[in-house]
């Protein structure tokens, strides 16, 4: 192991609980509504768009058991809309046929970004018969967590992976998810000609070295990280960090920060007609979060692995349709972020797999070998037109990285988007996860492919 492998580890540790953070839902329940819009009830044809519909599923039959375990409440950090999202996906897709006809049923944990209780959670998923999680997402204890859903044989299906289970041969996950987001969001700039970039992050001691770390994966396209400004707790100046940024001559500033601060700087650089471009990621900022910054909206700009909720996909037609019909504020299109909706994405992809292999017993080796053998599955052009073969490993110490595409997005106020969405996400850049992490501390050696 490097010498700077030890350091890294401690950086990435400060930002896991950030991008969980980044990820939440308002526990007070203030999502916004802006750029709102009534999701038809139209007929959707599932076959034409990828998906399928072959009647109810079939309760006398065996079910399918899933589960999540991720913090519910707490005064950090709220996922419950994860939960929320993989209830309602179940309840739509066992609606629509389930797993081969057998019922999905789903049995949530919630951690509460505790030791203790997230170890707790496995044994109560494991009493409860769970042959697969679903967008786990851990805040505490992950290495212990990792190790006991691996005793226990349950594989994690687009699990969102940290410093602690980077390397977890039980965990599938789609992609590098929020904290793999802290480090695609300064290349989602310079896609946009930025190359003096101000960072503006947690108020942690260890996130002081991300800095280093980020120029280390700029460094190839001549950006550079020119300022670097914690953002300490009870803020209510939000203003400092945008003057001290241009200040510093920078021309964008990442966001490597919770939602509530993020948005307050966005805000704060909309009183001061700032130009500087704002890079953040969907779990942040939701569709009418957005909207609500009216112009200023033309200078956020957006890393992502798959597309928008509002993105003009066919499959979306039935995400959107799915999670509203739950009736639950949070997934409502307008409010999605980017954690609820890949719950759905996750069960899709588990159900798909199991279709494909004809699957109609279930067991946790047996979705575990499915997962191994799985090639290429279909991903509807979510993610940007690649398909998701599970078991991949990348070179450098973040192996369990998911799918390679990330994507750049920018958002437009006067379009209309589909369903009647004020404004529109555009699509820029395609990103590569290896091609950006190459040759830093994050990603295998160059050259990468």
């Amino acid at each position: 192991m490097s010498r700077s492998v030890p350091r890294l580890v401690a950086v990435v540790m400060a930002f896991a609980l950030l991008a969980a953070a980044a990820c939440s839902s308002d526990s007070k329940g203030n999502e916004k509504s802006g750029g709102g819009a009534t999701v038809p009830k139209e007929t959707i044809d599932y076959k034409a768009i990828g998906l399928w519909d072959d009647g109810p599923c079939d309760p006398a039959k065996k079910p399918l058991v899933v589960g999540l375990m991720t913090v519910f409440e707490s005064p950090i950090v709220s996922l419950k809309d994860q939960a929320q999202a993989l209830d309602a996906s179940a309840k739509a897709f066992n609606k629509r046929g389930g797993a081969n006809g057998s019922c999905v049923k789903v049995h949530n944990c919630d951690d509460g970004a505790n030791t203790d209780q997230a170890v707790a959670c496995v044994r109560e998923i494991d009493k409860a018969g769970v042959m697969a999680t679903v967008n786990d997402q851990g805040t505490s204890g992950q290495a212990e967590v990792s190790a006991a859903m691996a005793k226990a044989g349950i594989p994690r299906v687009a699990s969102n992976v940290s410093q602690d289970d980077w390397g977890d041969p039980n965990a599938f996950p789609m992609d590098g998810s929020g904290t793999g987001g802290t480090f695609m969001q300064p290349t989602a700039l310079v896609s946009k000609g930025v190359k003096k970039i101000g960072l503006i992050r947690v108020d942690l001691a260890a996130a002081s070295a991300l800095k280093g770390l980020l120029n280390g994966i700029l460094k190839p396209s001549g950006a550079s990280v020119v300022s670097d400004a914690p953002v300490p707790g009870g803020t209510t100046d939000f203003s400092q960090f945008v003057l001290g940024a241009q200040s510093a001559g920078a021309q964008g500033v990442s966001l490597a920060i919770g939602e509530q601060e993020a948005v307050q700087v966005v805000k704060a650089g909309q009183q001061q007609n700032s130009t500087l471009k704002f890079a953040a990621g969907f779990g942040t900022f939701s569709h009418g979060a957005v909207a609500d910054l009216g112009d200023f909206s033309k200078q956020m700009v957006f890393s992502n692995p798959f597309a928008p909720v509002t993105a003009d996909l066919p499959v979306y037609k039935a995400l959107r349709a799915d999670l509203a019909a739950s009736g639950v504020e949070a997934l409502q299109p307008e409010n999605l972020k980017t954690s609820p909706m890949h719950s759905w994405i996750g069960l899709y992809a588990l159900l798909k797999m199991i279709r494909d292999a004809h699957m109609t017993t279930f067991t946790r080796q047996g979705i575990t070998d499915m997962l191994k053998k799985a090639k290429d599955v279909p991903m509807l052009n979510m993610f940007g037109g690649e398909n998701w073969t599970p078991d991949l490993n990348h070179q450098g110490i973040w192996k369990r990285g998911g799918m390679n595409h990330w994507s750049v997005y920018t958002f437009d106020p006067d379009k209309t988007g589909p369903d009647g969405f004020k404004g529109v996400f555009v699509k820029g850049a395609d990103l590569s996860w290896d091609k950006t992490l190459c040759g830093s501390a994050l990603g295998g050696p160059p050259p990468c492919s």
